[in-house]
């Protein structure tokens, strides 16, 4: 006997079965990024990480994405780590950031995510988040279908969570995790329906979904998603016939352990980093308590209710939301809490969403118990949980369509769910005067807020008057235009505001290539870190996390004292801050000279303070955007005790030393790390710590090579595990689709058979 939900399957299958609906996914995702596709704007993230490039504006310029790692680290480490995969060379170590550090073990760089090789093009990081939009899409349209969902509704659902708050907003490495939820869900929902009729399918697409987001570089976000699949998983283990649930829970651990095997090539890079690295308040009480403010409450519904990202300087709570919900899919997410159709598993979507809101705002201490949980007290609770919840309200949404398709006495329950939303996003304004008190708008930019703000309200307008008025089968393919129209909108708002053009001044990033060998650069406010790895310039200003301690500790005792926060090395403000680097290189002039760095590049019209003049440093290079200085007599980066030694090299990673009186010791100013081996004439030799950071071998009288490689400790083992279970994972698929070249010929077969 047909279900109602089969009928609805049938009538509004208006799709044919994949191929369209993932090209709509494609198309929305392009309607999404088209400001930046048709060149309106420019989606080069150093016009407001660095201050290196003149900037063209339509308008007011406001900033993107929240989140200026985005160009320190995904474009410019993951820029490094493709162009080193290109040519040939694994990306273990970036020598263009501070003294040194692990790249791949960094993480966030995203390394060996085979995505990461986009960032080698011009525009790469664009296409890098546009493959990662529509991958999460199609991951949740195929997620949407196997739990029965019409063809339609699915690809609403896949098109919303495509473009969620999380990728509309942060732009750093938080996002390429989120891709692989949906697909980590797909799996466990393909492996729970291979145990029910007997075959072995979909535990391997779990395993592939979780190794990829961990390889994609955001562990925290990974984590958070991680205990969202779990909660799934155990769910749905309860609706299982009890005969198949031993089966099940062996497949499902399979799937982790393949999944967690294939990730070690970066795992334990990450975990051999950690545990030499400074992971700043991560590791303190602070994130562990922290939690929002009610004022942000109404930003999830109507998130441009304080203005663009960051443009309201009264109000800076983007730095803590990290993603909302739009209005449109809140109304129908209230609904679809209540359908009858996977009951157990609606309860479990509403319980994730209500419990990370109450963590989220300390809702009855409620972020003190989540912080039970291991890893949860230290990580930013508010941003990373947050790429979940949006999964879990866009399923609910795309839940009560079909419901809508199936019952039409729930246009009554969505008519009062919308004014319930109407009603929230009036209290909203009323919350944000005072955030929004004194905000002088103009021309152009009055217009672009007004429609910000007018927004929310006709989206739920829009699903209250379709549901009040129209008839027929129409209705559940409206309300779906409704929120897909709404997420495209307001996926579009940063972008609007990005600059017309930008245009990188190359001049000083060209003398630096020309002229600085193997010497650093310390930044003072122009090219940012880490943009020195964009250009292949050697920066001793650094930002990152994790951070190593022994540089940490170099900054704190002999570069900056009392720096703060202290896991980065890095000017943060304008000429107050300029002037007090300077001040503190002038104070611990040759701390600087021994980390062998040669120019200092400032502003221009910054003056030299006094100090640095009267030691020798003058200006060899000046531009509208950049002054450089040089620094005289800095340590080479190779350097010997001996003053009768010659040394010759082209590469920092060999060095030509000729010592005619006799052994003596080598001196490298590369970070000192375990995992660097050195040999001496093809020998291998010891590696001893300098001041508690740099690299010392002994070399021998007359002429010798040195060689320098790193190699993260244990990844041998490591790489050999992976390929393993690459293998393993390659011959349980080749068995599935191809179980015939398993099975062994029966002996009672005949040769002509």
């Amino acid at each position: 006997m047909s279900t109602a939900w089969d009928r609805a399957k049938v009538r509004y299958r208006r799709l044919p079965p994949n191929s369209t609906p993932i090209m709509l996914i494609i198309l929305a995702v392009l309607v999404a990024n088209a400001s930046y596709l048709t060149g309106l704007a420019d989606p080069n993230t150093i016009s407001w990480t660095a201050n290196i490039s003149q900037v063209f504006c339509h308008g007011t310029c406001a900033r993107p994405a929240i989140d200026p790692n985005v160009g320190f680290i995904t474009q410019a480490l993951g820029h490094l780590s493709a162009m080193d995969l290109l040519h040939g060379h694994l990306p273990w170590w970036n020598y263009f950031e501070g003294l040194g550090q692990p790249l791949v073990g960094e993480m966030q760089s995203a390394a060996l995510f085979p995505l990461t090789l986009l960032l080698a093009l011009p525009s790469g990081l664009l296409w890098f988040h546009i493959c990662l939009e529509v991958l999460a899409g199609v991951s949740t349209f195929l997620l949407a279908k196997r739990l029965g969902l019409p063809a339609l509704f699915a690809t609403a659902g896949g098109a919303l969570f495509a473009l969620n708050g999380t990728y509309a907003w942060l732009g750093n490495s938080v996002l390429n995790p989120i891709a692989f939820l949906p697909m980590l869900i797909l799996g466990i929902e393909m492996l729970f329906d291979g145990a029910r009729d007997g075959s072995r399918k979909g535990w391997y697409v779990a395993a592939i979904a979780l190794a990829l987001s961990i390889y994609a570089g955001f562990p925290e976000v990974a984590y958070f998603d991680g205990l969202f699949a779990g909660g799934w998983a155990v769910v749905r283990f309860f609706d299982l016939p009890g005969h198949v649930r031993l089966t099940a829970a062996r497949r499902l651990g399979l799937a982790g352990l393949v999944g967690l095997v294939l990730a070690l090539p970066v795992l334990i890079p990450f975990y051999d980093f950690a545990k030499v690295a400074n992971v700043g308040i991560h590791t303190g009480n602070v994130a562990g308590v922290a939690h929002m403010s009610v004022h942000e409450v109404p930003m999830f519904f109507d998130p441009y209710i304080y203005g663009t990202l960051l443009a309201n300087p009264k109000a800076l709570v983007f730095w803590d939301i990290g993603g909302y919900f739009t209005a449109s899919v809140t109304v129908l997410a209230l609904v679809g809490l209540f359908g009858r159709r996977l009951r157990p598993l609606r309860i479990f979507l509403g319980a994730w969403v209500l419990a990370a809101a109450m963590g989220t705002f300390n809702t009855l201490d409620m972020r003190h118990l989540w912080n039970v949980l291991p890893l949860v007290k230290t990580a930013t609770f508010a941003r990373y949980v947050m790429p979940s919840c949006e999964l879990a309200i866009i399923l609910l949404s795309v839940l009560a369509i079909a419901d809508l398709a199936t019952s039409q006495r729930l246009r009554r329950v969505i008519v009062l769910s919308s004014a319930s939303i109407l009603l929230l996003l009036a209290w909203g304004v009323y919350e944000a005067r005072a955030g929004n008190e004194g905000l002088v708008l103009g021309g152009k930019t009055r217009l672009f807020y007004l429609a910000f703000h007018a927004m929310p309200f006709v989206a739920a307008l829009a699903i209250l008057a379709v549901c009040w008025f129209v008839k027929g089968r129409v209705v559940p393919f409206a309300v779906a235009g409704v929120l897909v129209l709404e997420s495209i909108f307001m996926f579009t708002v940063p972008a609007i505001q990005a600059p017309n053009s930008v245009v990188v001044d190359q001049a000083p990033i060209t003398f630096l290539q020309q002229h600085q060998g193997q010497y650093r650069y310390l930044d003072l406010f122009v090219l940012t870190p880490n943009w020195g790895s964009q250009y292949g310039v050697n920066s001793l200003a650094a930002i990152d996390l994790p951070f190593p301690k022994a540089f940490t500790n170099l900054i704190q005792t002999q570069l900056y004292p009392g720096l703060t926060p202290d896991n980065q090395f890095v000017i943060h403000n304008g000429l107050t801050d300029i002037i007090a680097m300077q001040n503190q290189v002038a104070n611990h002039f040759a701390a600087y000279q021994g980390t062998s760095t040669k120019y200092l590049m400032m502003p221009p019209g910054v003056t030299l303070v006094p100090s640095l003049a009267a030691l020798g440093v003058h200006q060899v290079f000046g531009d509208d955007h950049a002054s450089i200085f040089e620094i005289p007599h800095p340590r080479p980066f190779f350097s010997t005790a001996s003053t009768s030694c010659t040394i010759t090299s082209t590469d920092v990673n060999v060095a030509r030393v000729n010592c005619p009186r006799g052994p003596t010791t080598l001196l490298r100013t590369e970070l000192s790390m375990a995992g660097w081996q050195a040999s001496v004439n093809g020998r291998s030799v010891e590696i001893a710590t300098v001041d508690d950071v740099y690299q010392s071998v002994t070399v021998p009288k007359g002429p010798s090579t040195v060689t320098y490689r790193f190699l993260p400790p244990h990844e041998k083992y490591a790489v050999l595990a992976g390929l393993l279970a690459a293998l393993f994972l390659a011959i349980s698929w080749t068995r599935e689709r191809r179980p015939e070249w398993f099975r062994r010929r029966s002996p009672h077969t005949s040769s002509e058979e």
